[in-house]
């Protein structure tokens, strides 16, 4: 085989395995979602208002939930643009320390188990997005990433360096003139 098939063969090969894993990432994803009964099953921790519980880079499972069915001391994730100041719609990870109804409407406090005290204002169940129901340290690290101004043109840049990398060792190895790759 030429070193131009082969180089040429190599990018191909590579290119077909980046597609199945994201084609597998992608349909675990909506697996994810019609189990867990919402459109983002998993978050990342993005503060250390959670500490110790939840750190920041932890990824969170979340499951849809009635809210109607929490109890104190739950984790929830409820939308943050009710909070005064609030300019991004981040959902927002604490826990449950009041339920209360007023005024008929069914109300909850929440608080990061780190933070010294309530968040301000109450949730109501229209705010509450889902519960978690479980963490992996440190994999929410690779959505931070993702999300921060530079993530995805990182990401790129070494999926770029290692296919260059792979191209460029298998030119430059030297090989015996019937040596052929591994794989034909």
């Amino acid at each position: 085989m030429s070193k131009e098939k082969s180089w040429k063969r190599e990018i191909i090969e590579d290119a077909i395995i980046i597609g199945l894993v994201l084609v597998i990432v992608w349909g675990t994803g909506i697996g994810l979602q019609s189990y867990l009964q919402t459109p983002s099953p998993l978050l990342a921790v993005e503060s250390a208002s959670m500490e110790p519980t939840l750190y920041r880079g932890d990824l969170v499972i979340v499951r849809a939930v009635d809210p109607t069915t929490l109890q104190v001391g739950d984790i929830v994730i409820y939308n943050a643009s009710s909070l005064p100041g609030n300019i991004r719609a981040v959902p927002i990870v604490h826990r449950i320390v009041n339920i209360y109804y007023e005024s008929g409407e069914l109300r909850f406090t929440t608080k990061g188990d780190n933070n010294p005290s309530n968040d301000p204002l109450f949730r109501t169940a229209d705010d509450i997005i889902a519960k978690v129901i479980g963490s992996i340290r440190y994999l929410g690290f690779i959505t931070l990433l993702l999300i921060s101004p530079y993530g995805l043109t990182s990401i790129i840049a070494l999926i770029v360096i290692f296919v260059v990398t792979t191209l460029l060792f298998d030119n430059l190895v030297p090989r015996k003139p019937d040596e052929e790759l591994e794989n034909p």
